[in-house]
């Protein structure tokens, strides 16, 4: 065998080359047996390619959690499983890999790495200790890490798109309501940890990361489901558990309509000043019968006046609609109410408002319901065109909020 020689090697940022730092990025090309090899080394991630064909990525804690094989996409979560995303006839298909499947996956994607460290002479230090690490992380070491992540994490439901890779630490557990038919993902009891235990928990979620965090550091997001529903008694000291260890990292998090009306912009300008900087409020509907069908324990207004409340508090606001919600039967009163609840918010820069399509699992109690009640659901091209009816009717003063999709299949953490 003879090994490649170095054909590239550029290292972008500021310093002196000897020291890897925040801002360095090292890409290092190589060839082997005929295939061609790309090691790219930044501060927050290792990524490996093969011949343009795979690609593989892995934080610099040495977990993977991207591979990419032809046109298929596979994002492996802490949790341990593996979200598989390819596209049929243009039409976009998620589904979970199987424990086999995930294996496999794993175990490619780290003989991928020990490929790259038998051309791996004569390259820093610092590309050789990640590809070791990315070695090591075997379908064996992956089962093995994931116990121990559910063992620090209760399970975390969903992210809004732009906290996908924000540092998740668990002040509350479960969902304080757990009614929306729509829902699946928080079944297990509703729990408000104590500020000594919400500081063990931090502990352990950094002891447990360890170098993994390089990739989520850009901000933490206060769990579960509805944590900022807290009452101030209980979620001040918490902030100050945050602002105690991170020193002023922007903090985001959920807040439901109801219970957001029980604090006063000046509750929102103490967490300000703690740190928070987006909370998101699922909307779903601007109906109120819709959302009563629906079991959503708020009303539009409640809704209108917590977003009042926050941003008067000097914090931006994620504001959720779900397309497609109550079908045909509640799509006009869908359109018309929810564009006027979301013009009397008021948003604006620094602001979101996220459109997600309803997913209906079969035996959910909204499925179920849904057909009993006759709703007929709305296709593809028909949620497309609701999306677009409801954009259309929206008015704002100055600046408008950045307008998004939020694809609860896509999530993987």
């Amino acid at each position: 065998m003879q090994l490649g020689r170095v054909r590239e090697v550029r290292q972008v940022g500021g310093g002196c080359p000897t020291r890897y730092h925040q801002s360095t990025f090292m890409v290092i090309r190589r060839e082997l047996d005929g295939a061609s090899f790309t090691i790219s080394l930044t501060s927050r991630a290792l990524t490996l390619g093969r011949d343009e064909h795979t690609i593989a990525a892995w934080d610099l804690g040495g977990r993977l959690y991207s591979v990419v094989e032809g046109d298929i996409t596979s994002r492996r979560g802490l949790h341990g499983r593996i979200l598989i995303k390819s596209r049929e006839h243009g039409v976009r298909r998620h589904r979970w890999a199987s424990q086999e499947e995930a294996s496999a996956i794993v175990d490619r994607a780290a003989a991928v790495a020990n490929d790259v460290l038998r051309v791996a002479a004569a390259v820093p230090e610092q590309v050789t200790s990640a590809l070791r690490r990315a070695a090591r992380f075997t379908s064996e070491a992956a089962t093995a890490d994931a116990s121990r992540f559910s063992e620090i994490y209760r399970p975390i439901g969903i992210l809004p798109p732009d906290q996908y890779l924000s540092l998740v630490l668990q002040a509350t557990e479960g969902c304080s309501f757990r009614s929306c038919t729509f829902c699946e993902f928080y079944r297990e009891p509703y729990r408000v940890k104590r500020p000594d235990q919400f500081g063990e928990h931090v502990a352990e979620v950094l002891a447990y990361l360890d170098g993994s965090l390089s990739l989520r550091d850009r901000a933490i997001f206060l769990g579960s489901a509805n944590a900022l529903a807290v009452p101030m008694t209980g979620l001040v000291p918490i902030f100050d558990v945050l602002a105690a260890r991170f020193g002023g990292r922007p903090v985001y998090g959920f807040q439901d309509g109801f219970t957001g009306t029980l604090k006063t912009a000046a509750d929102y300008a103490a967490l300000r000043a703690r740190g928070l900087r987006r909370v998101y409020i699922g909307l779903e509907s601007g109906h109120d019968a819709l959302l009563a069908l629906v079991r959503k324990p708020s009303t539009s207004q409640q809704a209108i006046d917590t977003v009042r409340a926050i941003k008067a508090g000097g914090v931006n606001v994620g504001v959720i609609v779900m397309v497609g919600l109550g079908g045909a039967h509640f799509a006009e009163a869908h359109v018309a109410d929810t564009a006027e609840a979301i013009n009397r918010m008021k948003l604006g820069a620094g602001d979101l408002l996220y459109f997600s399509d309803l997913v209906a699992v079969p035996g959910s109690p909204y499925f179920d319901g849904a057909e009993s009640a006759s709703l007929a659901p709305l296709d593809e091209g028909e949620r497309v065109a609701q999306r677009a009816a409801i954009v259309s009717r929206l008015v704002f003063a100055s600046s408008a909020p950045q307008l998004a999709t939020y694809d609860i299949r896509e999530f993987v953490y």
